[in-house]
């Protein structure tokens, strides 16, 4: 079973992207700028605790 990382919209919260956990690091949170549906926009998604 491979480990996954959710990404959440840093305007509304909603998780909408689970992508494979490829982080060595696990200080470091990913930060991507994706579209959310939601917010119908292209805004960052951060990585969930």
């Amino acid at each position: 079973m491979s480990k996954k990382t959710i990404l959440c919209c840093d305007r509304c919260g909603s998780r909408n992207y689970v992508v494979p956990a490829g982080n060595a690091e696990p200080t470091t949170r990913l930060t991507v700028k994706k579209f959310c549906k939601h917010c119908n926009a292209h805004t960052v998604h951060k990585q969930t605790v």
